[in-house]
């Protein structure tokens, strides 16, 4: 194949960046389709070598060509001369002028020239692949794909080294380009090529070693081609790759842009090391989902892209020919539940099957079935116990081979009888031999599988993992030697037939002298994440019983909400802190390559799991992950406070030990650290600090050293410290305090310890705040009177439409009255009279606190609705034991001045809230008015108006109406409107109390004694029973009638409650009497039961501010409760 003419672009006056202004001819050459007539290919050619990139002398002509991968029948192929690498005659001299950068702005002007507005893929090697990035970082959208081959967006402190050493032969040598390129073969192959090529032979002709005649050939050879100028450019050049080169928003640019960025390494490149594209490859993964990585394997170094010839293909066939690329690979791997005989290995062999037969290309990796690996681990116990292991070995052969129904698998229980025969006649067994009996649980599994699919015509083989995965022997956790690995999994599969499913042992491999090992925990995920890397597959699905990766536990949590879709990064960090469906090895080999991973449930047909990619998520706590089994170790001290060195003895001391810090926070006391160790490790790790620091016990710089058993690590994977208080005040309301907590370098993660039975209620409680989902609120409700039972049925109404609106879900756990208690944690709904009634009588509250402690209830709110001055003594134990409360029991609020201070103290200290906005106004917002007035600074002077509902009703009824005042005050009774016992009303204590919590509002320190109140009831009739009194109505009616019976013409009685005096005092003066007033004042217009409050203040003057409404009624009172309940539920806690 010939290339067009070489062809030639100038500019006269091109600027570099740094300054120089200088003419610049371009030459390339055309390759392939005609321009416009087809997609474009850029190739950028190495430090040495030229536009010729095709053709019979083309440095690339087993990759670009006719029917070649890069195929010139389907693109048009362009290849720029670097300006100055004298090819085409054109030298640069001033060298030092120009960056690497430079280069890729003539490449993009001479795109602009030839009026190319974006390539399909921009491909270079070593030096062209770093001008090819210079060129996606300056213009991030002017190609599909960009494909750097055996180089990097920067030139590192390694290349920079040895771009200074070539500079100093091309400056100083007699001989510079032939030293020079003698320096750059050492770098651009390797020791291990050297060696297999030459094996220390020598050239008898010239008496020197063959090595060596090679190194003076390639220096003679090129010399021959290569000016001296054109060296010293292109080094200079390669020195100064950098795309970060005044910030990093070019290369942001690019990890923003659509661009398909496909980074190819060679593994021995001891130029642009492979670490290195790996580390540029897990930058941009972590951020995007476009981007791949192929490495060659090879000895020969850097110079393997120009001679692994069939490894480039491969690597290249999906860019440049999709439709031959074999169709994608997917692995999967089944756990051990999903295994299980009956429906879970049913389902299994369906999914295989199903995805065979649908054309998709198969590696199947096993867990050992059911509990099989517990139970192995069993009989090798009895046996090393000399007990009868034989019996558990026939339940398990039993269960292990029903699938097959009774094929045989001698030879797999016949090895296993035989290794616990050995172990019981030892008496013991190592951990080598516990991995080789471990090891049968998978062997089994693949068996069984592998022939079940075979019955289904799907040609599964049977691969056992310990023929290609090789590990140190580091018996029960081996370590993977990746390398060799690879290279025999790669063998392995690739004698497979075309369309064999490889059904593959997990957890198991061998040590490099054949000998079984196992790869611990998660160890069959891990084994397949690393055959989805080493044989570059598409998806690793991972198939569990449950529906995916879950903001919580569901066990734990059963609002947990499954995840759709999370970051390679921020599985690692759910990995690093707890997750149980993920571990941190697993995510590593999939993050190399880009892998995405699935985790779906074997038993949801329709399931969409979880994904994992490189794909971005929004910010934000991802999930809550826990660690059981923990314990914390206290060091307390003053000679702590200050001490350099204190934890690195803590840290050396115990890993000297064995012994494994999951976490630590100095001031954990006031002077001292606290570490968290496993439970099973907190004794020895005691001892051993209690040595490593016993000359500072005994000096008492360290006063002790102790353990708190029975504690749990919560972790909030992605929790920003910037809004960490919210979850944290949540645990502090529900009275769950952390013992110690920190977070990471990055302030992204936090994880606290608690103590483990707080655990499942902090995981609720912050798992409600964080993510949103209905904050549920736990109710217990004191008193079913008219008050207590219409507010539950209120509740049961409106709790749906609540937890829609506003997403709280509202569950009354708990009905009181005061002989019975009925306990629902689900909740109480419908019917609950019947239920109450069914309860047994006799309980304490001593029975509420363990019931709500053993059922973890969170956000629990008390609620008063009785009239008992018995119940209020409880108060301040309902708070100790994390309720709020509300009450409609103005009791509390009006005893001694000093047990109403003390209260509030309580309430500061237990970080509790109470409200009673009902004590006063009913359904009025009285007392949140004057609560706001009073803080913001307002001077209230007067407080004065018709407090009682009840009476309201009465005296409207009463005044000038000509009906008795018994029969008005019996239709009042039967109306709800005042208490059982109407005296409580007519008494005027009623009054007076409310009067008094309005007084302690605005700080007053009046007592309920100091009240002068007008006493409506009869001397007669004060001390008479209830039903005494109902029937006295003759004594009641001529009382009011001589005493009140003639209202002056216009005027109306009102029972009116009032406050005054200077109410910047400590006291002020409190007076409850019933007047008449003008018929056509506010107070004279009240209707029905309304209630009507005038507050006056020094700013409103003698214009009250009025607050007017219905003032007494069970509905109305309990809609005020009610009220009260959603603040608390809605705002949290709030400063008393």
């Amino acid at each position: 194949m010939r290339a067009t003419a070489l062809k030639t672009i100038e500019w006269a006056d091109f600027s570099t960046l740094n300054g120089a202004t200088l003419p610049i001819t371009l030459t390339y050459e055309q390759f392939g389709r005609e321009l416009h007539t087809a997609p474009v290919v850029v190739v950028n050619h190495a430090l040495t070598g030229n536009s010729n990139v095709a053709g019979a002398e083309g440095w690339w002509a087993s990759l670009v060509g006719p029917g070649k991968c890069i195929d010139t029948d389907r693109f048009t192929v362009l290849c720029f001369n670097i300006p100055g690498n004298g090819y085409d005659g054109f030298l640069i001299e001033n060298y030092k002028d120009f960056v690497a950068a430079d280069i890729a702005r003539i490449f993009i002007k001479a795109l602009e020239y030839l009026k190319i507005p974006r390539l399909f893929a921009l491909i270079g090697g070593s030096l062209g692949g770093g001008i090819a990035w210079e060129m996606a970082a300056l213009e991030p959208n002017l190609t599909g794909h960009l494909i750097p081959v055996a180089s990097d967006w920067k030139s590192t402190d390694w290349l920079i080294a040895n771009c200074q050493i070539q500079e100093r032969f091309l400056e100083n040598s007699s001989n510079p380009v032939h030293d020079a390129r003698m320096h750059a073969m050492l770098c651009y192959r390797t020791p291990e090529s050297f060696k297999a090529r030459f094996e220390r032979t020598t050239n008898e002709e010239l008496q020197v070693f063959n090595v060596e005649s090679w190194l003076l050939h390639h220096g003679k050879k090129l010399q021959k081609r290569f000016q001296l100028a054109a060296y010293k450019f292109t080094n200079q050049l390669l020195k100064t790759i950098d795309i970060s080169r005044g910030g990093t928003d070019r290369f942001q640019a690019l990890m923003d842009s659509d661009t398909c960025i496909h980074i190819i390494g060679v593994d021995s490149d001891l130029f642009f090391t492979a670490s290195e594209n790996r580390e540029t490859y897990r930058h941009l993964a972590e951020s995007r989902s476009n981007v791949t990585y192929g490495e060659i394997h090879s000895l020969h170094g850097h110079d393997a892209f120009l001679i692994e010839h069939q490894q480039m293909e491969d690597l290249l066939r999906p860019v440049f020919q999709p439709e031959a690329t074999p169709s994608p690979l997917k692995v999967l791997k089944f756990g051990g539940t999903s295994l299980a005989n009956g429906e879970g290995l049913a389902r299994v062999i369906e999914i295989i099957r199903d995805k065979y037969f649908a054309r998709e290309r198969l590696v199947v990796v096993l867990s050992a079935r059911g509990r099989a690996t517990d139970e192995l681990l069993e009989m090798l116990e009895s046996a090393a116990q000399g007990g009868d292991f034989k019996h558990l070995l026939r339940d398990f052969r039993k269960y292990q081979q029903q699938p097959l129904e009774g094929e045989a698998l001698e030879d797999l229980f016949s090895g296993l009888e035989r290794l616990l025969e050995g172990v019981r006649l030892l008496g013991d067994f190592s951990p080598k031999i516990r991995d080789q009996v471990w090891a049968f649980g998978e062997l089994l599994s693949v068996q069984v599988v592998s022939g079940l699919l075979q019955k289904m015509d799907v040609p599964a083989r049977f691969l056992d993992s310990r023929e290609f995965l090789r590990t140190d022997a580091r018996y029960g956790d081996a370590r993977i030697q990746e390398g060799l690995s690879r290279e025999r999994v790669r063998a392995c599969f690739d004698q497979m037939d075309r369309g064999e499913v490889g059904i593959v042992t997990g957890f198991i491999a061998a040590s490099s002298e054949g000998q079984t090992t196992t790869l611990g925990r998660n160890g069959s995920n891990y084994t397949a994440s690393l055959l989805a890397n080493f044989l570059n597959a598409d998806e690793l699905e991972s198939y569990t019983h449950v529906d995916g990766i879950y903001t919580a536990n569901p066990s734990l949590v059963p609002n947990a909400r499954r995840i759709d879709q999370l970051s390679f990064d921020e599985a690692n960090e759910m990995a690093n802190f707890g997750a149980s469906v993920l571990h941190a090895k697993t995510i590593i080999p999939l993050l190399e390559k880009n892998i995405p991973l699935r985790i779906l449930n074997t038993f949801e047909k329709q399931g969409k799991g979880t994904l994992i990619s490189a794909e971005k998520t929004r910010e934000g706590v991802r999930s809550l992950s826990v660690i059981e089994e923990e314990a914390l170790i206290h060091l307390e001290g003053r000679g702590l406070l200050g001490k350099a060195g204190v934890d690195a003895r803590i840290f050396q001391s115990l890993g000297r030990n064995g012994i494994s810090v999951g976490m630590i926070s100095q001031g954990s006391s006031e002077r001292g650290s606290g570490l968290v160790v496993k439970a099973s490790e907190a004794d020895q790790a005691r001892v051993v600090l209690e040595a490593e620091f016993e000359a500072d016990l005994k000096t008492r710089d360290i006063s002790r050293i102790f353990v708190t058993r029975d504690v749990a690590v919560i972790s909030l994977v992605g929790q920003d410290l910037s809004t960490f208080h919210k979850p944290y005040t949540a645990l502090i309301r529900n009275q769950i305090v952390p013992l110690l907590f920190n977070n990471a370098v990055t302030g992204r993660n936090i994880s606290l310890v608690v103590h483990k039975s707080d655990m499942i209620k902090a995981l609720n409680v912050m798992h409600s705040q964080i993510f949103g989902i209905s904050k549920t609120i736990n109710l217990v409700l004191f008193g079913v009177g008219q008050v207590g039972s219409t507010l539950i049925d209120q509740i049961l109404a409106s709790a749906a439409e609540i937890e829609f609106r506003k997403g709280i879900e509202i569950k009354i756990a708990a009905i009181a009255n005061s002989r019975k208690l009925l306990f629902d944690p689900r909740g109480i709904g419908a019917g609950w009279k019947q239920k109450l009634k069914n309860q047994k009588e006799g309980y304490s509250l001593a029975d509420l606190y363990r019931l709500t402690s053993a059922h973890h209830l969170e956000n629990l709110i008390a609620v008063d609705n009785t009239a008992s001055e018995d119940f209020v003594q409880h108060y301040l134990s309902l708070i100790q034991n994390g309720f709020d409360l509300v009450s409609s029991n103005k009791i509390a609020n009006t005893g001694s001045y000093d047990a109403y201070a003390t209260f509030r103290n309580d309430l500061r200290s237990n970080q509790k809230q109470y409200l009673y906005e009902t004590n006063v106004g009913a359904g009025l917002p009285l007392i949140d008015t004057i609560r706001l007035l009073h803080l913001s600074g307002e001077n209230i002077t007067r407080i004065r108006g018709v407090f009682s509902g009840s009476l309201s009703y009465i005296f409207n009824s009463f005044s000038g109406k000509g009906t008795s005042f018994s029969a008005i005050m019996k239709r009042a009774l039967e109306a709800g409107y005042t208490e059982p016992d109407p005296r409580e009303d007519l008494s005027g204590n009623d009054v007076g109390r409310k009067l008094l919590i309005l007084a302690r509002e605005l700080g007053l320190q009046n007592e309920f004694e100091e009240i002068q109140i007008e006493n409506l009831i009869p001397a007669a009739l004060r001390k008479a029973s209830l039903p005494e009194f109902l029937e006295a109505s003759d004594i009641l009616d001529e009382h009011y009638q001589n005493n009140w019976g003639e209202v002056p013409k216009g005027h109306v009685l009102r029972y009116i409650g009032e406050l005054s005096g200077d109410l910047q005092k400590e006291k002020g003066l409190l007076e409850v009497k019933l007047e008449s007033v003008p018929e056509a004042s506010a107070l004279g217009n009240l209707q029905g039961a309304d209630s009507l409050i005038e507050i006056y203040t020094e700013s409103y003057g003698s214009n009250p501010l009025v607050i007017q409404g219905a003032g007494a009624g069970a509905a109305v009172t309990a809609r005020g409760v009610f009220g009260d309940l959603l603040r608390i539920a809605e705002k949290g806690h709030t400063e008393f």
